[in-house]
Parts: C-alpha cells; structure tokens; sequence
C-alpha cells in the first residue's frame, strides 16, 4: 500500500501532515590528511613568494557493514540495498591544486600549478545504522589548507600541506510534520451583499437578508432605502442578518461599520437596546468566535444618523463563515423604531501587509 503524500491527523484540533525527506546527520568525523609532496620548477628560483591552495573535486563514500546472526561483521556490496546495514567508516578523496610564484634569478615573479590527489580514511567512533544506503550521502563543511614550504635547492621546491575538514555523514530520511498554513488574503471590499440595503423582495424582505419584524424605509443614509427594526411593531423584537462565507479566513479581525438613527412615534416611550453582533463559524456550522456592539437608545439619535464602528477578536484558524446580525430588543411599552443602512463587513489587513 503505497504512503499517501499527505493525511489528517485529528487531535485536539485536525492539523494537516505532509510526507518531506529530510537530510538527517548521522555522525560528523574530523577529518586530517597530510600531503607531502617534492616539486622541481621549470627554472632555478631565488625564493618562493607565496603559495595558493584550495580542494578541489572533493568525494566523501561511506563504508557500510553488516553484522550476521554469527557475529561476523561483512562488507556490504554497492549494488545490494535493502539489506539492514551500518556505516562504519567514510573515505575522503580529491584534489589538492596549487598556484605556486617564485622569484627567477632574474628577479621576476614567475607562476607554475600542481595538482595531487589525496585520500583518506576514517573509522567512525560508533557504526550508524541506517534505514537505505541509497539515500547516505557525505557533506563537507569547515575544510581549512595550512602548507609549508622549503627551497631546497635552486628548482627543487618541497612542500608539505595539512587538509582539515568535518565530514558528516547523512542520510536522507522520509518523515510526517505538521504544516502551518501562510496567513490567507484578506479581500479588500464589503464582505456582505447589498451592504446599502437596497434590493427588497416586498417591503419586509430584503432581497440578500434575513428579517423579522422588518420594514423598508426610504429614510434611508444614502441611497433610497434603508432598513427599520420593530416597524411591524416596536412592543416586539426585531432582527435583520445575512450569512457570508466570502473572504471570510482564519486568523483576521473584521471591522463592521453601519448608520443607525432612533425615529420617534406616538407617545414617544424609548425604552429598547440594539445590538450588532458578526458571528463566526467553522465549515460544519459550529460557532467559533463572537464580535458585539451593544446601544442603548439614549446613545443613539432621534432622527438622525449616526456611524457605529468596531473590530471583531481575531478569528480562530478554522473560522469559514460569518453572520451579521442585529437585533431589536423593545422595553415595556416602548413605541420607537430604529433605522440600520450602509453595512460594511471588512477584512482587516495584518500589520505586514
């Protein structure tokens, strides 16, 4: 049965895992090789100036190993890989190159190159076992080239140079992890459909909103209709909402703004609080988060509009859709209404966007 490439781990929260390789170090040997070497230059020289080194085409192989069930320990064939095997030891090769300047008996600077290949061998201090030798590989890290030299006749040049390098062993293994998903857009623009409150049905249904003691006003802030609570009657609670799940995203706040104003009937008995609230939801419709204003009538206007504004909490990460909603809640004998228009539902941008 072939790994997916990805899966569903449910714990207290689901978090989504996807299948990576990963390069895992087994072991880091120091590594010391020492290349001694003679030279006879192309001419008679006066004195060496200086001598430029550095590694070159530089291969790390590793040894691997298997201990049978009698104890004996094998070396294990290149081409064999899904026997249970061990690395013991790494051999190090490559290139040592050289750019050599020395004085003639001119007095002029002259140039010659030398390349000498270098191997070395190194037993790690406890063997590594590893899951598939296809997937070990060397990396090279901290290599350092210390020479030193000696003219000892006029042409014959000889040099000793000391190789340091880290070797780590390392294999690359298939392992699960947790990803965390980039923060998601947040759109620009009205979250809601007809935030002015413009399209009805009839007088009590608002074409893209849910309402309940409800009627169309053409009182209106802007536009030519707006939307009054506790018309049908003010003794009675009212409600106006709409669902959205349009750029709604996990980890945002929202900021929702509307105009409201108090309109006098009757005898004039204000006695009521509104509340505007913007729910949110998960993807199976469970509540996860709640955002509210609550007014109180004396805080709202007879007769005249006024902005409300406030931000949301941050949304959990799971959030998917929201709610508007405001709701009328009449006192004992309360005769006045309230005008909602020109909503607005927006994504408020992180601090980095």
């Amino acid at each position: 049965m072939p790994v997916p490439s990805h899966y569903y781990l449910s714990e207290v929260q689901p978090v989504k895992c996807i299948e990576i390789k990963v390069p895992v170090v087994l072991e880091a040997v120091d590594i010391e090789s020492v290349v001694d070497s003679t030279l006879y230059l192309p001419e008679l020289a006066i004195k060496v100036d200086r001598i430029l080194v550095s590694v070159r085409d530089l291969k790390g192989t590793p040894v691997f190993v298997d201990e049978l069930k009698s104890g004996d320990i094998i070396l294990v064939p290149a081409g064999e890989l899904k026997r249970d095997v061990t690395v013991k030891k790494v051999i190090i090769s490559g290139t040592l190159h050289k750019q050599i300047f020395y004085v003639n008996k001119n007095n002029e600077v002259r140039h010659t190159a030398e390349d000498l290949t270098f191997t070395k061998m190194e037993e790690l201090k406890v063997p590594k076992k590893v899951d598939n030798k296809g997937d070990v590989f060397i990396q090279f890290h901290n290599i350092d080239v210390d020479v030193n030299w000696e003219l000892q006749r006029a042409s014959r040049l000889h040099q000793t140079a000391v190789i340091q390098l880290t070797a780590k062993v390392v294999e690359d293994r298939q392992i699960y992890v947790q990803t965390c998903p980039k923060p998601r857009e947040c759109p620009p623009g009205n979250r809601l459909r007809d935030g002015a409150i413009e399209v009805w049905a009839d007088p009590y249904h608002p074409a893209f909103w849910g309402a309940s003691n409800v009627k169309q006003t053409t009182k209106a802030h802007s536009g030519s209709f707006a939307a009054e609570l506790g018309a049908l009657n003010p003794t009675l609670p009212a409600s106006l909402f709409q669902m959205t799940n349009r750029g709604i995203v996990g980890g945002r706040e929202y900021r929702l703004t509307f105009w409201v104003r108090e309109d006098v009937y009757g005898a004039n008995v204000s006695t009521f609080n509104v509340t505007g609230e913007v729910v949110f939801f998960d993807e199976s419709g469970i509540q996860v988060s709640i955002g509210t204003q609550s007014l109180n009538c004396a805080g709202i206007p007879d007769e005249a509009y006024s902005q409300v504004q406030f931000v949301t909490p941050r949304t959990p990460e799971n959030a998917t859709s929201a709610m508007v909603r405001f709701s009328f809640i009449p006192g004992s004998g309360n005769t006045n209404t309230v005008k909602i228009d020109d909503v607005l539902l927006e994504c408020v941008p992180l601090l980095m966007e």
